[in-house]
């Protein structure tokens, strides 16, 4: 019984609260983003209110060669044109995050978000990684570039920038960008970002409903059974 207790525990845990959320990805080459109505932030004003800068992390535009070296990311098909950027097509003229060994950027929201979207530059197989927190500062989850399909990792140009969408099952408060990579190597790229609250998939609320009542129906079985075990051993008592 108490191995099944375990399991309804870890299942409701697991869906509900304070482990991981379940992240929907999809990314295109010349992509937009796939909530409509999402918040956009370009990072062309000074200061955007939901980046903070820490380590080597930098507001740049343009190009810089080794050491430490980054590259803008690249526009086609539809992105430059929705986010107001330019050019239609070539590299990023405006200004974007770029984040080298041993820096952070974090976008940080005013209240949880289920969706972000972003166009990721030059990504870096095994050193890019985005984290999510929830409300706590919990980590909720991970997105790496293992999980995209439509890129060819370490390109400067088209074949290496795609726009990513994220949906996830839990809500988030905070994304840290980090790239793990040599000193002047494999930097972490992005601009265009799009952020939006929005409702979960009905399957996600039925499933923490089963979890639940899974649990509950275990709690209520071993009440039962503790219950027969007392008047069973009362009464086996009354005999002598």
């Amino acid at each position: 019984m108490k191995t099944h207790l375990l399991i309804a525990t870890a299942l409701v845990l697991g869906v509900t609260g304070t482990l991981k959320a379940q992240f929907t990805i999809s990314d295109a080459r010349g992509g937009i983003p796939n909530v409509p109505g999402a918040t956009l932030e370009t990072f062309d004003e000074a200061s955007p209110s939901i980046l903070t800068l820490g380590g080597a992390a930098y507001l740049v535009t343009g190009g810089r060669g080794l050491p430490g070296y980054y590259y803008a990311p690249y526009y086609s098909g539809s992105t430059a044109a929705y986010f107001g950027e330019s050019p239609d097509t070539g590299y990023d003229a405006s200004q974007y995050v770029a984040v080298e060994t041993g820096g952070t950027a974090t976008l940080t929201f005013s209240s949880p978000q289920n969706y972000l979207g972003l166009l990721w530059g030059s990504v870096d197989l095994g050193y890019n990684v985005l984290s999510f927190y929830d409300s706590n500062d919990q980590l909720i989850g991970t997105v790496s570039p293992s999980e995209l399909t439509g890129v060819i990792y370490g390109g400067t140009a088209v074949n290496g920038t795609v726009y990513v969408n994220i949906d996830s099952s839990m809500p988030f408060s905070s994304v840290t960008m980090t790239t793990s990579g040599t000193i002047g190597d494999d930097t972490f790229e992005f601009d265009d970002v799009a952020y939006a609250d929005v409702v979960p998939e009905p399957g996600s609320g039925a499933l923490i409903a089963a979890g639940l009542g899974t649990l509950g129906i275990l709690l209520r079985r071993k009440k039962v059974l503790v219950s027969s075990y007392y008047v069973h051993n009362c009464r086996s008592n009354e005999r002598y």
